[in-house]
């Protein structure tokens, strides 16, 4: 962390200090390095003019360099300063000094050379592990030979840390959880809006209660707090490598205290902290009142992505896999889309983590035959941790046109119990009575707006997303219409099957009869299922160049379901929901093909795979929706969302083509300053007076990896 110079200024870290930039002075990564990249560079020195001066680099003009190295050649320059640290003060939180033979690049080398092998358990069929093979006659080859380990004994891989600079990284990241009944206040603030999917209110609570218990525990009446914490340290990486015990009568309070003290655990709270400060507004007293850190929301977020990308290494290193780390995983997609956008790399890079964890972990597979030596909360939390790992990976592929990871035919992915919270923390006995209240398809009779509804509704529209996949990405175009239709008989059947709690009624949604919760629930479901009839339909038009009727409907279903959602929260004077996501990624894509088809009636040439103009009564009613979306999608994606950037510029088009239709004889104004920064031309190549394709350019917009909604 950083340290008072002698003229009482914070110090600054090494990268922004050598670059003469100001720093913020954020620990354990400063904001600067983080958003550079540069988090494993960011240091603060005690001493910074005590270090040796590098040897100033001989001069060497630019034709002498093209003449020594051919034009192909990268020449990588090592920074000497790197490869060792100097001698750092008792009271630093950075590494200590290491001598010419202890080098950073020894100490990790030295990490993999004395590592214990950790054997990974087979699978459900076990087909070729010797392991399996053998165990499957242990009971008949019972033979004990002297001096021999006992058949079932196993060494158990430790990880104690090989050196002291990760024992001082996890300080580090300790000394963060004084704050911890403040972090628990803006989760807590959180789930009152959108409670979590597989970690509600209740467990959250535990969490971070057991959390803040093990941080007193520590510190408490300790003359020492940097020994205190390097002690828990420690222990947290000893704890992370071992596996976590469990049995049936165990409560969740007694479960939680026994994952507290473990790298995935405390990550696991950052990630929760993250995710919740998207939620939580800028004026809020919580951070105007309750905050004698005068930490902002964004330095928080930047805080809380490092440490839990730091507490992913340290579970990577200890080969860890346990229920703490999967949560973890998972929760981390969420905070990075929430930052960063489902087209960044991060978010795809840590989709392919997370379904190597949920494969090697065995969530995909049924958990029958252990659900008697497990507690009835666990079994439940599993369904759903597999349930959210399965319909994120749909998700993303979906918006990346890429393959999926996770796949059903491989997986036994059970629906999780349509009950509250409250119910699943409940002892087995208590939570089997429980399910008396439910129907015989799993649904609660009720009529009640659960967390489980929500997930049964996105695990049938995720299994369907599967075979839209499927369809969309494969090879062969032959039987694509004939598969489409069975494709959409089989999502409205599906649809029609749900409780009848769950019907929405459009004509209902238009005379404003909607406004409980219980209503946001069927728009939920509602447009789970029609944004499936959009992707067939895009499939047609994608793959065969065919223009149907049905795509231009399900486009206006889409964006209309969406005004009557925000116009339902509205009325009931509730707090909207993180909805970035739901206007970008689906509502933009249909906004796009509306505003198309707008455009297309106006041109004079429109080309045979250009949208058909609308009907006449579609046309009035389309440039009111979008009128009505453009204004709630500039006021409703923040500026610190990954999706910002997204929305603003396709806001921006809507309302280009809008002023064209509206006003054809007139010249066009000036553009207004956009609020962010884009090039002069980002929008050449969309000619309006021609053809113009308003997802060929979403397709393309601001995409690095494959485009979105790309399914060629």
């Amino acid at each position: 962390m950083a340290t008072p110079r002698r003229n009482g200024q914070l110090s600054s870290c090494e990268p922004c200090r050598k670059s003469k930039l100001r720093c913020d002075h954020q620990s354990p990564v400063c904001g600067r390095c983080l958003c550079h990249g540069q988090a494993e560079r960011c240091f603060y020195h005690p001493a910074p003019l005590t270090q040796p001066r590098a040897r100033a680099s001989r001069v060497v003009s630019r034709r002498s360099k093209r003449q020594q190295r051919p034009d192909n050649q990268l020449v990588f320059r090592v920074d000497q300063t790197i490869s060792s640290t100097a001698a750092p003060s008792p009271q630093s939180d950075f590494p200590p000094a290491t001598d010419a033979g202890n080098t950073l690049r020894d100490q990790h080398i030295a990490q993999w050379t004395a590592k214990e092998k950790q054997t990974l358990g087979p699978g459900i069929l076990g087909l070729v592990s010797p392991q399996d093979i053998f165990r499957e006659y242990e009971d008949t080859l019972r033979v004990e030979e002297p001096g021999s380990l006992p058949a079932a004994t196993v060494p158990t891989a430790t990880y104690p840390p090989s050196n002291s600079n990760q024992v001082l990284l996890g300080v580090q990241i300790l000394s963060h959880l004084q704050k911890i009944h403040w972090f628990h206040e803006i989760i807590e603030l959180k789930n009152k809006i959108s409670p979590g999917w597989f970690l509600g209110p209740p467990l959250t609570r535990a969490l971070c209660n057991s959390m803040e218990q093990m941080y007193d525990c520590a510190v408490r009446n300790s003359q020492d707090t940097h020994a205190s914490l390097a002690t828990l340290s420690r222990q947290i990486f000893v704890n992370t490598s071992e596996d976590i015990q469990t049995h049936s009568t165990m409560n969740f309070s007694e479960y939680f205290d026994s994952i507290t003290g473990r790298w995935e655990t405390i990550g696991l709270v950052f990630a929760l902290l993250g995710t919740a400060l998207f939620h939580t507004p800028d004026d809020d007293p919580i951070f105007t009142h309750r905050n004698p850190w005068k930490l902002e929301k964004s330095q928080l977020r930047n805080i809380a992505t490092a440490v839990g990308e730091i507490c992913c290494q340290f579970c990577s290193s200890a080969g860890t896999t346990s229920d703490p780390f999967c949560w973890f995983t998972t929760q981390q997609i969420v905070l990075l889309s929430s930052m960063f956008g489902d087209s960044d790399y991060r978010v795809w890079q840590k989709l392919g983590y997370l379904s190597t964890i949920v494969y090697a972990f065995g969530l995909h597979q049924s958990d029958k035959d252990f659900e008697g030596d497990l507690p009835f909360f666990l079994v439940e939390i599993r369904k759903r941790v597999m349930v959210c790992a399965y319909a994120i990976d749909k998700e993303l592929a979906t918006s990346l046109g890429r393959p999926p990871r996770i796949c059903s035919r491989y997986c036994s992915i059970l629906p999780p119990l349509d009950i509250s919270y409250e119910t699943i923390v409940l002892s087995r006995s208590e939570g089997e009575r429980a399910l008396q209240n439910l129907d015989a398809n799993g649904w609660n009779t009720e009529g009640n707006l659960t967390v489980g509804v929500r997930l049964r509704v996105v695990l049938l529209t995720s299994l369907l997303r599967e075979s839209i996949l499927e369809l969309s990405l494969s090879p062969t175009t032959q039987h694509i219409p004939a598969r489409v239709e069975v494709l959409i008989q089989e999502s409205r059947q599906t649809q029609r099957d749900l409780p009848s709690f769950m019907h929405w009624s459009p004509e209902d949604a238009a005379a404003g009869a909607y406004n409980s919760t219980r209503d946001e629930g069927r728009a939920f479901a509602h447009i789970e299922f029609t944004y499936q009839e959009f992707l067939l339909h895009r499939i047609l038009l994608k793959r065969l160049g065919i223009n149907s009727q049905g795509l231009i409907e399900s486009s206006l279903e889409i964006v209309t379901t969406l005004l009557d959602i925000i116009a339902m929260h509205t009325r009931s004077a509730h707090l909207l929901a993180n909805m970035s996501w739901d206007l970008c990624y689906i509502g933009l894509p249909a906004a796009g093909i509306l505003t198309s088809n707008l455009l297309s009636g106006q041109s004079s040439q429109i080309s045979n795979s250009s949208p058909a103009p609308l009907p006449a009564n579609f046309r009035l009613l389309t440039i009111q929706k979008l009128i009505l979306f453009v204004s709630h999608l500039t006021s409703l994606v923040r500026p610190h969302e990954g999706s910002y950037e997204i929305a603003q510029q396709g806001a921006r088009f809507i309302r280009r083509v809008l002023d064209r239709i509206l006003s054809p004889e007139y010249p066009q104004p000036a553009p207004l300053t956009p609020d962010i920064d884009l090039s002069k031309d980002w929008y050449d190549g969309c000619d309006l007076d021609g053809n113009f394709d308003f997802i060929a350019w979403f397709d393309n917009i601001h995409c690095t990896q494959d485009p979105l909604l790309n399914f060629t």
